[in-house]
């Protein structure tokens, strides 16, 4: 306990208290609250007793009507939560528009009660929207196809709980026995599996631009198709997202590792099946890793005598780990694993440092922490960085749209030495594309792109540059290789 001589009170501008702000998006999540300004609608960014501030374009001028008193209302939906007056105190920059501040000047906001009413508001929209049945726009020939699902895991699910009813727990033989019975199981049922998927895909792709017909199909997949397949890690963890995102860096283990995760012998089943359907990460991660052995070794070829290497978005970086488990490299080699989550990147740390350990100096490994925010922003986040030999980022534009994913391969593109050269990964569109499988059932949005569209993305490299494209081996994913004249 601290005494009260102990207690500083403020510093600097601080010893002027200003009422606590919340940011209204973590306070109201399921309903996102709007401010009316002069009849101008703007997303609330933060909430006091006394004041708010909401994000404006930047098209949008206010120094005019700084410090002038100004109506202003507060709504969540169509309910109207607040009517006062206030003057605008502040404009500040905010990610390529303005963040505005307002200090009432009539009335006050009573935090407690706004958020009782956002949450009996967002309860009678979950009710509402919860029993409403749009299951009419679903197509009969899907909800057939996730009938045929159901009934194969529900069939598995009978026979593996079977399996594991008769056997002797005395059976010395008796783990060895029920993993030999569910591969067996998964063999017969990645056929299948595969059939429907593909089928699934057709019919959803045939949905085109209708958006209550596709929400309809999407809530009827992850309410009738879905929770038979969340006894398995790799579903589980994907449709749950304990880390915020669906891809994150424990979900590619899952996919590298390939062990029979699980309580029971159907937990273990739809694990396996998760990460026979994910077979594209693992190739994806083997590609990677054969890329900078033969990048490497050219390199060392023609004399360079360092080769520096740069990935973005790494995740766990198994490639570089099995990378430099090689008994020799064939020059010194510095890598730079850029992540948003510090986990990954203490994963990777983790398992690439013995191997820098044994390699006494040959080469290095350095960790950087950046948002998805710098991750678009790649020029600036590479200034502090050297002209790399090699920049790989696999799994990132399947995030992107055209534009954001174009200047992302640009700003890399300029970070190479020359001779270097950038590799792109994405998600590949065909009939047998994974992408139901990933939207639909796990709710992982990812953009699938062909291979006219991987070579759009470097539309504005210059001519110059060697352009590739190549598919893995599971036809899943392709690898937009550039090379850059030396």
């Amino acid at each position: 306990m601290k005494h009260y001589e102990e207690l500083t009170g403020g510093e600097g501008r601080r010893v002027f208290y200003r009422a606590e702000r919340f940011n209204a998006k973590t306070l109201m999540s399921s309903i996102a609250p709007i401010v009316k300004v002069d009849d101008k609608s703007f997303d609330l960014f933060d909430i006091s007793m006394s004041g708010i501030s909401f994000v404006s374009p930047q098209n949008f001028s206010w120094l005019e009507e700084m410090n002038k008193d100004v109506p202003l209302k507060l709504s969540l939906g169509a309910t109207e939560i607040f009517a006062g007056n206030g003057k605008i105190r502040r404009i500040e920059p905010h990610e390529n528009q303005h963040k505005v501040a307002i200090e009432l000047t009539k009335g006050f906001l009573d935090i407690k009660k706004i958020l009782d009413q956002h949450d009996d508001l967002a309860l009678q929209q979950a009710v509402t929207g919860g029993l409403a049945d749009q299951s009419h726009l679903v197509p009969a020939e899907y909800k057939e196809a996730i009938g045929d699902a159901v009934y194969m895991l529900r069939s598995i699910h009978k026979v593996l709980d079977k399996v594991e009813k008769d056997l002797n727990r005395d059976d010395s033989r008796r783990e060895e026995r029920i993993k030999d019975i569910i591969l067996a199981c998964e063999t017969k049922a990645l056929a299948r599996w595969r059939e429907i998927s593909k089928k699934c895909h057709k019919i959803t792709q045939a949905l085109g631009d209708d958006e209550d017909a596709i929400a309809a199909t999407k809530r009827y997949t992850e309410l009738v198709l879905t929770p038979e397949l969340l006894e398995g890690a790799s579903w589980h963890r994907a449709y749950m997202k304990p880390l915020g995102y669906p891809g994150d860096y424990q979900v590619m283990n899952y996919a590298y590792n390939l062990t029979l995760e699980g309580d029971t012998a159907y937990a273990k089943f739809c694990h396996r099946l998760g990460t026979s359907t994910g077979e594209f990460i693992a190739t994806r991660m083997t590609m990677t890793k054969q890329a900078i052995a033969n990048l490497s070794a050219k390199a060392a070829r023609k004399g360079q005598t360092r080769f520096k290497v740069a990935s973005l978005g790494c995740g766990p970086a198994q490639e570089v780990a099995n990378f430099l488990k090689s008994t020799t490299l064939p020059l010194a080699m510095e890598f730079t694993l850029i992540d948003q989550d510090h986990d990954a990147l203490s994963y990777a740390y983790n398992s690439t440092y013995p191997q820098v350990a044994r390699l006494d100096g040959i080469a290095s490994v350095k960790c950087l922490h950046a948002t998805f925010l710098e991750f678009l922003a790649t020029g600036k986040l590479f200034r502090k960085l050297e002209k790399q030999d090699l920049i790989y980022a696999v799994g990132l534009a399947d995030y992107l749209g055209t534009k954001r994913a174009t200047k992302m391969v640009n700003d890399l593109y300029s970070n190479l030495a020359p001779g270097g050269t950038l590799i792109i990964g994405c998600m590949r569109t065909s009939e047998t594309s994974l992408e139901w499988q990933v939207e639909y059932v796990v709710d992982w949005t990812l953009v699938h792109r062909d291979e006219k569209e991987m070579f759009e993305l470097a539309r504005d490299i210059e001519p110059e540059a060697k352009r590739d494209v190549t598919v893995d081996s599971t036809g899943h994913c392709h690898l937009l290789t550039l090379t850059k004249p030396e």
